[in-house]
């Protein structure tokens, strides 16, 4: 689930660029095609594709390499005009640092290489980079392809207007960003773990968390706490209909004189990166109240039962 999250954020590509969904069992020049008669977008605008690999070592830095019997790599190509190709070469190279700063524990362990430029090929590239554990790991690839140096395999009869009053058809550049989706996800728990302190709570972002909220029972009095659990999976319900996936530890919960106390429920949740919790305790059962808490903050507020899944919604995915 987390490597599906991931997954996910990295093919919306970023603000103000167009990024359409490719399909990896057909050529690159057969997805522009696709996607120029369909949408007719002006450059720059990107194509992700996703591919699976199996036996292969994946670099993370100079001295080590990670063996994957399965693999996932995701590569968005950016069309670009030749004219403007460095300079959103340099833009995209930050828009994607920023992207791993934002869902990072710590976003000062990221950085950017120096740059490097084949002397055949003329191919610029940088990769994006974190510390970690007192080593360097390569997070993703940026490869800047000039546009005499794009094969007409990649590419087919695809051309772009020279400039806004220039008619004249070229070649464009085309900018590559590779991540493989594996690295992303290792990068992500090793971030969480080692800017957890004592390990009591595991703070992956709440849009890349598996489960975005768990929902527990406290209850007084154990006659109502059947009730109090069918409440629960119906909240449970809810959420998921929404696509917020939701743990349900209902029946781990019980009264409150049991030896499963609320600290060691919510420590639980903490523990396994889920960024909210439902508290629901007896009175929810009368006016439909109950508890929202952070797992980043340990502060709760009280919502109504009618404010789901709207409101949760809202907070995670702001």
């Amino acid at each position: 689930m987390l490597r599906n999250n991931l997954r996910d954020e990295f093919r919306r590509g970023e603000a103000g660029t167009a990024v359409y969904e490719g399909s990896s069992g057909i050529p690159l020049r057969e997805n522009l095609r696709f996607v120029n008669e369909t949408f007719n977008p002006n450059v720059p605008f990107g194509i992700t594709i996703e591919e699976r690999f199996s036996n292969r070592q994946i670099p993370l830095n100079d001295s080590f390499t990670m063996n994957l019997d399965l693999g996932h790599a995701l590569t968005c190509r950016y069309l670009i005009n030749p004219s403007t190709s460095t300079e959103f070469m340099y833009k995209a190279q930050r828009q994607r640092k920023i992207w791993w700063m934002r869902y990072a524990c710590d976003p000062g362990r990221f950085f950017i290489s120096d740059p490097r430029q084949d002397a055949n090929s003329r191919i610029q590239s940088v990769a994006i980079k974190s510390h970690l554990g007192g080593e360097e790991l390569t997070l993703e690839q940026l490869e800047l392809v000039p546009a005499d140096a794009v094969g007409e395999e990649e590419l087919g009869d695809f051309r772009i207007k020279a400039g806004r009053t220039n008619s004249k058809r070229i070649r464009p550049s085309v900018l590559r960003v590779r991540q493989c989706v594996e690295v992303a996800t290792l990068q992500v728990v090793l971030d969480a773990f080692e800017s957890g302190g004592d390990g009591a709570s595991v703070k992956i972002h709440r849009k890349l968390a598996p489960f975005k909220c768990g929902v527990v029972c406290l209850s007084e009095d154990p006659a109502m706490l059947p009730e109090l659990r069918d409440l629960a999976k119906h909240l449970c319900n809810v959420l998921r209909k929404a696509n917020l996936p939701v743990l349900d530890c209902s029946e781990r919960s019980g009264a409150t004189n049991e030896r499963r106390s609320l600290a060691k429920q919510l420590h639980h949740l903490d523990s396994i990166a889920v960024p909210y919790s439902l508290v629901l305790r007896d009175q929810a059962l009368q006016n439909g109240l109950f508890q929202l808490r952070s797992r980043d903050t340990t502060l709760s507020e009280t919502i109504h039962i009618s404010d789901l899944p709207q409101y949760l919604l809202k907070i995670v995915t702001s």
